[in-house]
Protein backbone atom coordinates (compact mmCIF):
# COMPACT_ATOMS: atom_id res chain seq x y z
CA UNK A 1 0.00 0.00 0.00
CA UNK A 2 0.94 3.43 -0.82
CA UNK A 3 0.05 4.62 2.55
CA UNK A 4 0.16 3.58 5.70
CA UNK A 5 -0.90 4.81 9.54
CA UNK A 6 1.75 7.37 10.09
CA UNK A 7 0.72 8.80 6.93
CA UNK A 8 -2.15 8.94 7.47
CA UNK A 9 -1.83 10.01 11.11
CA UNK A 10 0.02 12.87 10.29
CA UNK A 11 -2.78 14.36 7.53
CA UNK A 12 -5.10 13.98 10.25
CA UNK A 13 -2.62 16.15 12.80
CA UNK A 14 -1.69 18.54 9.63
CA UNK A 15 -5.68 19.18 9.27
CA UNK A 16 -6.19 19.70 13.03
CA UNK A 17 -3.14 22.32 13.02
CA UNK A 18 -4.43 23.96 10.58
CA UNK A 19 -7.85 24.18 12.64
CA UNK A 20 -6.44 25.06 15.46
CA UNK A 21 -4.61 27.72 13.28
CA UNK A 22 -7.38 29.37 12.15
CA UNK A 23 -9.33 29.25 15.34
CA UNK A 24 -6.19 31.39 16.93
CA UNK A 25 -6.54 33.43 13.88
CA UNK A 26 -10.10 34.39 14.84
CA UNK A 27 -9.56 34.63 18.86
CA UNK A 28 -7.04 37.04 17.84
CA UNK A 29 -9.02 39.41 15.89
CA UNK A 30 -12.42 38.86 18.02
CA UNK A 31 -12.06 42.69 18.52
CA UNK A 32 -10.86 43.73 14.47
CA UNK A 33 -13.81 46.15 13.35
CA UNK A 34 -15.02 44.33 10.03
CA UNK A 35 -13.67 40.91 11.03
CA UNK A 36 -15.25 37.91 9.58
CA UNK A 37 -15.15 34.70 11.71
CA UNK A 38 -13.31 31.99 9.51
CA UNK A 39 -13.63 28.06 10.00
CA UNK A 40 -11.35 25.64 7.72
CA UNK A 41 -13.47 22.95 5.51
CA UNK A 42 -12.06 19.29 5.73
CA UNK A 43 -12.78 16.96 2.71
CA UNK A 44 -11.35 13.24 2.85
CA UNK A 45 -8.34 12.15 0.21
CA UNK A 46 -9.52 10.82 -2.92
CA UNK A 47 -9.53 6.95 -2.30
CA UNK A 48 -6.86 4.52 -3.36
CA UNK A 49 -7.96 1.38 -5.41
CA UNK A 50 -6.24 -2.05 -4.63
CA UNK A 51 -7.51 -5.72 -4.75
CA UNK A 52 -10.71 -4.68 -6.14
CA UNK A 53 -11.66 -2.36 -3.00
CA UNK A 54 -11.22 1.35 -2.46
CA UNK A 55 -9.33 2.28 0.31
CA UNK A 56 -9.44 5.39 2.23
CA UNK A 57 -6.23 7.64 1.99
CA UNK A 58 -6.89 10.08 4.88
CA UNK A 59 -7.99 14.23 5.61
CA UNK A 60 -6.77 17.37 4.48
CA UNK A 61 -8.18 21.22 4.71
CA UNK A 62 -9.94 22.24 1.48
CA UNK A 63 -10.85 25.55 2.02
CA UNK A 64 -10.93 28.50 4.59
CA UNK A 65 -14.01 29.77 4.23
CA UNK A 66 -15.58 32.95 5.56
CA UNK A 67 -19.01 33.23 7.77
CA UNK A 68 -20.60 35.00 5.20
CA UNK A 69 -23.83 36.17 4.70
CA UNK A 70 -24.46 38.31 1.39
CA UNK A 71 -28.11 38.82 1.99
CA UNK A 72 -27.51 40.06 5.83
CA UNK A 73 -24.72 42.15 5.03
CA UNK A 74 -26.64 43.85 1.80
CA UNK A 75 -29.97 44.17 4.56
CA UNK A 76 -27.24 45.81 7.23
CA UNK A 77 -25.75 48.37 4.45
CA UNK A 78 -29.49 49.07 3.91
CA UNK A 79 -29.75 49.67 7.42
CA UNK A 80 -26.68 51.39 8.20
CA UNK A 81 -27.51 54.20 5.23
CA UNK A 82 -31.33 55.09 7.04
CA UNK A 83 -29.93 54.89 10.13
CA UNK A 84 -26.96 57.13 9.45
CA UNK A 85 -29.48 59.51 6.92
CA UNK A 86 -32.06 59.54 9.88
CA UNK A 87 -29.51 60.19 12.62
CA UNK A 88 -27.79 63.26 10.26
CA UNK A 89 -31.35 64.92 9.91
CA UNK A 90 -32.29 64.65 13.61
CA UNK A 91 -28.90 66.36 14.70
CA UNK A 92 -29.45 69.12 12.46
CA UNK A 93 -33.13 69.27 13.59
CA UNK A 94 -31.85 69.46 16.76
CA UNK A 95 -29.36 72.32 15.99
CA UNK A 96 -31.94 74.45 13.76
CA UNK A 97 -34.52 74.34 17.27
CA UNK A 98 -31.82 75.09 19.75
CA UNK A 99 -31.06 78.23 17.28
CA UNK A 100 -34.89 78.92 17.42
CA UNK A 101 -35.23 78.62 20.79
CA UNK A 102 -32.77 80.83 22.10
CA UNK A 103 -31.43 83.59 19.51
CA UNK A 104 -35.18 83.57 17.56
CA UNK A 105 -36.65 84.01 20.79
CA UNK A 106 -35.62 87.85 20.23
CA UNK A 107 -37.22 88.76 17.52
CA UNK A 108 -41.03 88.48 19.13
CA UNK A 109 -39.76 90.33 22.25
CA UNK A 110 -37.79 92.81 20.00
CA UNK A 111 -41.51 93.11 18.89
CA UNK A 112 -42.97 93.38 21.94
CA UNK A 113 -40.60 96.24 23.17
CA UNK A 114 -41.19 98.19 19.88
CA UNK A 115 -45.26 98.05 20.53
CA UNK A 116 -44.09 99.05 23.98
CA UNK A 117 -42.69 102.12 22.75
CA UNK A 118 -45.46 103.35 20.02
CA UNK A 119 -47.90 103.06 22.69
CA UNK A 120 -46.22 105.29 24.89
CA UNK A 121 -45.82 107.31 21.96
CA UNK A 122 -49.41 108.17 21.69
CA UNK A 123 -49.50 109.18 24.97
CA UNK A 124 -47.10 112.20 23.97
CA UNK A 125 -46.99 112.49 20.12
CA UNK A 126 -44.75 115.41 19.98
CA UNK A 127 -42.09 114.06 22.63
CA UNK A 128 -38.84 113.43 20.62
CA UNK A 129 -37.23 111.51 23.36
CA UNK A 130 -40.08 109.13 23.04
CA UNK A 131 -40.06 108.80 19.12
CA UNK A 132 -35.86 108.32 19.45
CA UNK A 133 -37.19 105.45 21.74
CA UNK A 134 -39.91 104.05 18.88
CA UNK A 135 -37.07 104.44 16.14
CA UNK A 136 -34.29 103.00 17.91
CA UNK A 137 -36.73 99.74 19.12
CA UNK A 138 -37.13 99.49 15.64
CA UNK A 139 -33.99 99.17 14.81
CA UNK A 140 -33.44 96.23 17.29
CA UNK A 141 -36.11 94.31 15.61
CA UNK A 142 -34.56 94.53 12.16
CA UNK A 143 -31.23 93.89 13.42
CA UNK A 144 -33.05 90.81 15.23
CA UNK A 145 -33.91 89.57 11.77
CA UNK A 146 -30.93 89.87 10.09
CA UNK A 147 -28.91 88.35 13.22
CA UNK A 148 -31.06 85.21 12.95
CA UNK A 149 -31.10 85.15 8.87
CA UNK A 150 -27.34 85.71 9.18
CA UNK A 151 -27.10 81.94 11.44
CA UNK A 152 -29.12 80.43 9.08
CA UNK A 153 -27.13 81.52 6.24
CA UNK A 154 -24.42 80.62 7.93
CA UNK A 155 -25.66 77.41 8.50
CA UNK A 156 -26.07 76.45 4.81
CA UNK A 157 -22.41 77.40 4.19
CA UNK A 158 -21.52 74.75 6.99
CA UNK A 159 -23.50 72.42 5.12
CA UNK A 160 -21.83 72.87 2.19
CA UNK A 161 -18.45 72.46 3.42
CA UNK A 162 -19.65 69.20 5.18
CA UNK A 163 -21.46 68.62 1.83
CA UNK A 164 -17.60 68.88 0.08
CA UNK A 165 -15.80 66.72 3.16
CA UNK A 166 -18.13 63.88 2.80
CA UNK A 167 -17.75 63.88 -1.46
CA UNK A 168 -14.07 63.41 -0.53
CA UNK A 169 -14.19 60.66 1.69
CA UNK A 170 -16.21 59.27 -0.92
CA UNK A 171 -13.70 59.25 -3.47
CA UNK A 172 -11.44 58.14 -0.67
CA UNK A 173 -13.29 55.31 0.08
CA UNK A 174 -13.69 54.16 -4.70
CA UNK A 175 -9.95 54.67 -4.97
CA UNK A 176 -9.32 52.41 -1.88
CA UNK A 177 -11.73 49.75 -2.90
CA UNK A 178 -9.80 49.67 -6.07
CA UNK A 179 -6.74 48.95 -4.50
CA UNK A 180 -8.54 45.88 -2.79
CA UNK A 181 -9.28 44.70 -6.18
CA UNK A 182 -5.91 44.16 -7.28
CA UNK A 183 -4.45 42.50 -4.27
CA UNK A 184 -7.32 40.50 -4.80
CA UNK A 185 -6.48 39.53 -8.44
CA UNK A 186 -2.89 38.68 -6.87
CA UNK A 187 -4.33 36.49 -4.20
CA UNK A 188 -4.00 32.77 -5.97
CA UNK A 189 -7.33 31.41 -3.41
CA UNK A 190 -9.97 33.06 -1.72
CA UNK A 191 -8.97 36.54 0.10
CA UNK A 192 -10.83 36.21 3.15
CA UNK A 193 -9.28 39.15 5.09
CA UNK A 194 -9.58 41.35 1.97
CA UNK A 195 -12.68 40.42 1.32
CA UNK A 196 -13.73 41.78 5.38
CA UNK A 197 -11.78 44.69 4.49
CA UNK A 198 -13.65 45.31 1.29
CA UNK A 199 -16.90 45.04 3.07
CA UNK A 200 -15.91 47.40 5.73
CA UNK A 201 -15.36 49.98 3.34
CA UNK A 202 -18.65 49.08 1.49
CA UNK A 203 -20.06 49.23 4.99
CA UNK A 204 -18.59 53.22 5.83
CA UNK A 205 -19.45 54.32 2.29
CA UNK A 206 -23.23 53.20 3.19
CA UNK A 207 -23.08 55.62 5.96
CA UNK A 208 -22.82 58.39 3.82
CA UNK A 209 -25.02 57.11 0.56
CA UNK A 210 -26.98 54.43 -0.58
CA UNK A 211 -25.04 51.58 -1.67
CA UNK A 212 -25.96 48.14 -4.20
CA UNK A 213 -22.44 45.60 -4.51
CA UNK A 214 -22.85 43.07 -7.46
CA UNK A 215 -20.41 40.43 -7.69
CA UNK A 216 -18.47 40.19 -11.23
CA UNK A 217 -17.38 37.00 -12.93
CA UNK A 218 -14.02 37.86 -12.43
CA UNK A 219 -14.05 37.58 -8.78
CA UNK A 220 -14.01 41.29 -8.60
CA UNK A 221 -17.03 44.01 -7.66
CA UNK A 222 -19.27 46.77 -8.97
CA UNK A 223 -20.43 49.61 -6.62
CA UNK A 224 -23.19 51.39 -7.29
CA UNK A 225 -24.75 54.64 -5.22
CA UNK A 226 -27.72 56.14 -5.40
CA UNK A 227 -30.31 54.74 -8.23
CA UNK A 228 -27.81 53.13 -10.38
CA UNK A 229 -24.79 55.68 -9.71
CA UNK A 230 -21.25 53.94 -10.83
CA UNK A 231 -18.54 54.44 -8.27
CA UNK A 232 -16.44 51.88 -8.66
CA UNK A 233 -16.08 49.12 -11.37
CA UNK A 234 -13.43 46.48 -11.43
CA UNK A 235 -10.49 47.90 -11.08
CA UNK A 236 -11.49 51.59 -12.03
CA UNK A 237 -12.99 54.00 -9.89
CA UNK A 238 -15.10 57.17 -10.54
CA UNK A 239 -14.81 60.27 -9.04
CA UNK A 240 -17.92 62.63 -7.15
CA UNK A 241 -17.52 65.88 -6.93
CA UNK A 242 -19.61 69.37 -7.31
CA UNK A 243 -21.06 71.50 -9.58
CA UNK A 244 -22.03 74.94 -9.56
CA UNK A 245 -26.00 74.85 -8.84
CA UNK A 246 -27.89 75.76 -11.76
CA UNK A 247 -29.45 78.53 -11.97
CA UNK A 248 -28.76 79.48 -8.36
CA UNK A 249 -24.73 78.69 -8.48
CA UNK A 250 -24.23 78.73 -4.80
CA UNK A 251 -26.04 75.68 -4.13
CA UNK A 252 -23.54 73.53 -5.41
CA UNK A 253 -24.95 69.98 -6.59
CA UNK A 254 -23.62 66.48 -7.39
CA UNK A 255 -22.02 65.53 -10.23
CA UNK A 256 -20.29 61.76 -11.16
CA UNK A 257 -17.28 62.47 -13.04
CA UNK A 258 -16.79 59.30 -16.12
CA UNK A 259 -13.77 59.53 -18.12
CA UNK A 260 -14.16 63.04 -19.86
CA UNK A 261 -17.79 63.17 -18.93
CA UNK A 262 -19.54 64.43 -16.09
CA UNK A 263 -22.85 63.54 -15.10
CA UNK A 264 -25.03 65.42 -12.54
CA UNK A 265 -26.91 63.67 -9.87
CA UNK A 266 -30.07 64.27 -8.70
CA UNK A 267 -29.93 65.03 -4.24
CA UNK A 268 -32.59 63.01 -3.82
CA UNK A 269 -31.28 60.09 -5.09
CA UNK A 270 -28.59 59.88 -2.18
CA UNK A 271 -30.26 58.94 1.02
CA UNK A 272 -27.72 58.22 3.54
CA UNK A 273 -25.69 61.50 5.22
CA UNK A 274 -25.00 62.85 2.22
CA UNK A 275 -28.97 63.17 1.47
CA UNK A 276 -29.49 64.06 4.84
CA UNK A 277 -27.08 67.28 4.03
CA UNK A 278 -28.13 68.52 0.50
CA UNK A 279 -32.28 68.16 2.09
CA UNK A 280 -31.50 70.30 5.17
CA UNK A 281 -29.73 72.27 2.94
CA UNK A 282 -31.81 72.80 0.28
CA UNK A 283 -35.33 72.16 1.72
CA UNK A 284 -35.33 72.83 5.85
CA UNK A 285 -32.50 75.67 5.92
CA UNK A 286 -34.63 77.35 2.74
CA UNK A 287 -38.07 76.65 4.22
CA UNK A 288 -36.73 78.64 7.46
CA UNK A 289 -35.33 81.40 5.97
CA UNK A 290 -38.79 81.74 3.76
CA UNK A 291 -40.82 81.64 6.83
CA UNK A 292 -38.33 84.03 8.49
CA UNK A 293 -39.37 86.11 5.69
CA UNK A 294 -42.74 86.16 5.69
CA UNK A 295 -42.47 87.56 8.89
CA UNK A 296 -39.90 90.43 8.19
CA UNK A 297 -42.02 91.66 4.92
CA UNK A 298 -45.29 91.58 6.65
CA UNK A 299 -44.23 93.43 9.42
CA UNK A 300 -42.37 96.25 7.75
CA UNK A 301 -44.89 96.42 5.09
CA UNK A 302 -48.14 96.53 7.69
CA UNK A 303 -45.71 99.37 9.73
CA UNK A 304 -44.85 100.84 6.48
CA UNK A 305 -48.62 101.13 5.44
CA UNK A 306 -49.72 102.76 8.87
CA UNK A 307 -47.05 105.32 8.37
CA UNK A 308 -48.80 106.27 4.89
CA UNK A 309 -51.75 106.81 6.62
CA UNK A 310 -50.37 109.60 8.87
CA UNK A 311 -49.16 112.63 9.51
CA UNK A 312 -45.55 113.22 10.90
CA UNK A 313 -44.36 115.81 13.42
CA UNK A 314 -43.83 118.31 10.48
CA UNK A 315 -47.59 117.94 9.23
CA UNK A 316 -46.26 115.85 6.28
CA UNK A 317 -47.82 112.55 5.42
CA UNK A 318 -45.50 109.96 7.46
CA UNK A 319 -42.52 107.83 5.35
CA UNK A 320 -41.61 104.74 5.31
CA UNK A 321 -40.01 103.29 8.35
CA UNK A 322 -38.46 100.00 7.39
CA UNK A 323 -37.46 98.54 3.40
CA UNK A 324 -39.76 98.73 1.32
CA UNK A 325 -40.10 95.38 -0.13
CA UNK A 326 -41.51 96.59 -3.22
CA UNK A 327 -38.50 98.65 -4.72
CA UNK A 328 -36.97 97.60 -8.24
CA UNK A 329 -34.04 96.91 -6.29
CA UNK A 330 -35.52 93.91 -3.95
CA UNK A 331 -37.76 92.84 -6.86
CA UNK A 332 -35.32 91.97 -8.59
CA UNK A 333 -32.74 90.44 -6.02
CA UNK A 334 -36.34 87.61 -5.96
CA UNK A 335 -35.21 85.92 -9.09
CA UNK A 336 -32.38 83.73 -9.34
CA UNK A 337 -30.81 82.76 -12.47
CA UNK A 338 -27.32 81.91 -14.90
CA UNK A 339 -24.79 84.23 -14.84
CA UNK A 340 -25.06 84.36 -18.35
CA UNK A 341 -28.97 85.33 -18.39
CA UNK A 342 -30.06 88.43 -20.29
CA UNK A 343 -33.47 88.02 -18.85
CA UNK A 344 -34.67 90.77 -16.62
CA UNK A 345 -37.68 90.21 -14.06
CA UNK A 346 -39.23 91.49 -11.05
CA UNK A 347 -41.40 89.82 -8.36
CA UNK A 348 -43.81 92.53 -6.47
CA UNK A 349 -45.77 90.98 -3.60
CA UNK A 350 -49.25 92.56 -3.56
CA UNK A 351 -50.72 90.06 -1.18
CA UNK A 352 -48.85 88.12 1.76
CA UNK A 353 -51.07 86.17 2.69
CA UNK A 354 -51.17 83.77 -0.65
CA UNK A 355 -47.73 83.16 -1.18
CA UNK A 356 -46.46 79.73 -0.48
CA UNK A 357 -43.25 78.57 0.77
CA UNK A 358 -40.67 77.21 -1.15
CA UNK A 359 -39.04 77.93 -4.95
CA UNK A 360 -40.94 78.95 -7.81
CA UNK A 361 -39.56 77.55 -11.18
CA UNK A 362 -40.80 79.94 -14.64
CA UNK A 363 -39.46 78.08 -18.01
CA UNK A 364 -39.48 78.95 -21.30
CA UNK A 365 -39.86 76.58 -24.09
CA UNK A 366 -39.33 79.37 -26.72
CA UNK A 367 -43.11 79.63 -27.17
CA UNK A 368 -44.90 79.43 -23.97
CA UNK A 369 -43.63 80.08 -20.79
CA UNK A 370 -44.95 77.23 -17.84
CA UNK A 371 -44.48 78.25 -13.85
CA UNK A 372 -43.76 74.91 -11.51
CA UNK A 373 -44.96 76.08 -7.54
CA UNK A 374 -43.36 74.71 -4.80
CA UNK A 375 -45.90 71.71 -4.47
CA UNK A 376 -44.78 70.59 -8.02
CA UNK A 377 -48.08 71.88 -9.58
CA UNK A 378 -47.38 72.95 -13.04
CA UNK A 379 -49.41 75.85 -15.27
CA UNK A 380 -49.24 77.82 -18.09
CA UNK A 381 -48.93 81.23 -17.85
CA UNK A 382 -49.56 84.89 -20.07
CA UNK A 383 -47.71 87.54 -19.53
CA UNK A 384 -49.16 90.58 -20.91
CA UNK A 385 -49.35 94.20 -20.69
CA UNK A 386 -46.29 96.62 -21.20
CA UNK A 387 -44.25 95.66 -19.52
CA UNK A 388 -45.70 91.96 -19.85
CA UNK A 389 -46.40 90.67 -16.48
CA UNK A 390 -49.03 87.93 -14.79
CA UNK A 391 -49.66 87.29 -11.32
CA UNK A 392 -49.89 83.96 -9.29
CA UNK A 393 -50.20 83.56 -5.40
CA UNK A 394 -50.45 86.78 -4.60
CA UNK A 395 -46.91 87.93 -6.74
CA UNK A 396 -46.60 90.24 -9.57
CA UNK A 397 -44.37 88.70 -11.92
CA UNK A 398 -42.87 91.72 -14.27
CA UNK A 399 -41.01 90.51 -17.53
CA UNK A 400 -38.62 93.46 -18.25
CA UNK A 401 -36.56 91.32 -21.05
CA UNK A 402 -37.73 87.40 -21.73
CA UNK A 403 -36.04 84.55 -20.80
CA UNK A 404 -34.37 82.61 -23.87
CA UNK A 405 -35.33 79.66 -25.37
CA UNK A 406 -35.29 76.62 -22.62
CA UNK A 407 -34.02 78.83 -19.97
CA UNK A 408 -35.51 78.68 -16.68
CA UNK A 409 -35.30 80.90 -13.74
CA UNK A 410 -35.78 80.14 -9.49
CA UNK A 411 -37.85 82.81 -7.82
CA UNK A 412 -37.74 83.26 -4.69
CA UNK A 413 -40.30 85.50 -2.82
CA UNK A 414 -39.39 85.76 0.66
CA UNK A 415 -36.29 83.75 0.94
CA UNK A 416 -33.99 87.02 1.61
CA UNK A 417 -36.20 89.32 3.31
CA UNK A 418 -35.10 89.19 6.80
CA UNK A 419 -31.02 89.45 5.66
CA UNK A 420 -32.84 92.90 3.82
CA UNK A 421 -34.91 94.74 6.62
CA UNK A 422 -33.78 97.67 7.26
CA UNK A 423 -34.62 100.78 9.46
CA UNK A 424 -34.82 103.63 6.29
CA UNK A 425 -35.93 106.45 8.87
CA UNK A 426 -32.90 108.73 10.43
CA UNK A 427 -35.09 111.70 11.30
CA UNK A 428 -37.32 110.86 14.57
CA UNK A 429 -39.58 113.69 13.38
CA UNK A 430 -40.83 111.58 10.45
CA UNK A 431 -42.86 109.03 12.78
CA UNK A 432 -46.14 110.01 11.64
CA UNK A 433 -47.89 110.05 15.22
CA UNK A 434 -51.01 111.02 13.61
CA UNK A 435 -53.94 109.85 11.71
CA UNK A 436 -55.87 111.52 8.87
CA UNK A 437 -59.03 111.15 11.12
CA UNK A 438 -57.08 112.74 14.23
CA UNK A 439 -58.30 112.59 17.80
CA UNK A 440 -60.12 116.31 17.33
CA UNK A 441 -61.89 115.13 14.70
CA UNK A 442 -65.88 114.98 15.34
CA UNK A 443 -68.36 112.60 14.14
CA UNK A 444 -72.07 112.69 14.94
CA UNK A 445 -74.05 109.83 14.39
CA UNK A 446 -72.82 105.83 14.07
CA UNK A 447 -71.04 106.28 10.34
CA UNK A 448 -67.53 105.08 9.78
CA UNK A 449 -65.42 106.90 7.99
CA UNK A 450 -62.03 105.87 6.72
CA UNK A 451 -59.05 107.15 4.86
CA UNK A 452 -57.29 105.01 2.40
CA UNK A 453 -54.55 107.75 1.05
CA UNK A 454 -53.08 110.68 1.65
CA UNK A 455 -53.96 113.78 -0.10
CA UNK A 456 -53.23 117.68 -0.56
CA UNK A 457 -55.65 118.59 1.86
CA UNK A 458 -55.46 118.45 5.58
CA UNK A 459 -58.75 118.84 6.72
CA UNK A 460 -62.40 118.24 5.55
CA UNK A 461 -66.18 117.41 6.72
CA UNK A 462 -68.12 114.79 5.15
CA UNK A 463 -72.28 115.86 5.31
CA UNK A 464 -75.02 113.76 4.91
CA UNK A 465 -78.46 115.17 3.19
CA UNK A 466 -81.43 115.26 5.95
CA UNK A 467 -83.10 112.23 3.85
CA UNK A 468 -79.78 110.51 3.95
CA UNK A 469 -79.96 109.76 0.41
CA UNK A 470 -76.63 111.88 -0.96
CA UNK A 471 -73.31 112.89 0.65
CA UNK A 472 -70.76 115.58 0.34
CA UNK A 473 -67.67 116.90 1.23
CA UNK A 474 -66.67 119.97 2.04
CA UNK A 475 -63.64 121.94 4.01
CA UNK A 476 -63.79 123.45 7.12
CA UNK A 477 -64.99 126.82 5.53
CA UNK A 478 -67.76 124.79 3.82
CA UNK A 479 -66.79 125.14 0.30
CA UNK A 480 -67.54 121.91 -1.33
CA UNK A 481 -64.66 119.60 -2.38
CA UNK A 482 -66.55 116.67 -3.46
CA UNK A 483 -70.20 117.49 -5.47
CA UNK A 484 -73.45 115.74 -3.51
CA UNK A 485 -73.58 111.84 -4.97
CA UNK A 486 -75.56 109.30 -3.87
CA UNK A 487 -75.23 107.79 -0.37
CA UNK A 488 -73.94 104.82 0.59
CA UNK A 489 -71.80 105.49 -1.97
CA UNK A 490 -71.82 102.27 -4.37
CA UNK A 491 -72.77 100.01 -1.45
CA UNK A 492 -69.02 100.78 -0.27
Amino acid sequence: MGLDLLSLGSQGVLTAQRQLNTTGHNISNVNTEGYSRQSVEQQTNDPQFWGGNNYGTGVHAAAVRRNYDKFAVNELNVATSNLSHAAARNDQLGRLDDMMAHSAKKIPENMNEFYGAVKGLTDSPSDMGGRKVVLEKARMVAAGMNDVYGVLQQQSIDTSSQIDATVKRMNDIGQELVDVHKAILKTPAEANDLLDRHDKLIRELSEYTQVSVNAREDGLFNVIIGSGHMLVSGMNSSELTTLPGEPDHQERRLALVEGKSVKAISNRDIRGKLGALFEYRDDTLGQARDELGRMAIGFSQALNDLQGQGFDLNGEVGKNIFTDFNSDRIARSRVAQNGDSAADLKVYIDDLQQLKRGDYQLKFDGTQYTLTAPDGKQSAVTPNGTPPSFNVDGMRIQIDAGLAANERVLIRPARSAAGQMRVTMDDPADIAAQSYVSASSVSKGEGDIRVLQSGGQKEFQVRISPDGSQFAVTDTKGQVLVAPQAYPPGGR
